[in-house]
């Protein structure tokens, strides 16, 4: 049985404008989202917000199909 994708929107406070490595108890997690138009949407609220912070990041992932 074939599952959807979901998508997420990961990321977060990191220790340095390098983004290596996330602040303890720095990591944020946001979804499941249906499309990746949502998880896109969500992400750019994100990166608006915190446009002026050099150490935060997020990415758009997706999770792997089930079978």
């Amino acid at each position: 049985m074939m599952t959807a994708d979901e998508y997420w929107v990961v990321g977060g406070s990191y220790r340095d404008a390098d983004c290596a490595m996330l602040n303890e108890g720095g990591g944020e997690i946001y979804g499941p989202f249906a499309s990746y138009d949502e998880a896109f949407s969500s992400w750019r609220e994100r990166a608006a917000l915190t446009r002026s912070q050099a150490a935060v990041r997020y990415s758009v992932v997706v999770t792997a199909r089930k079978r």
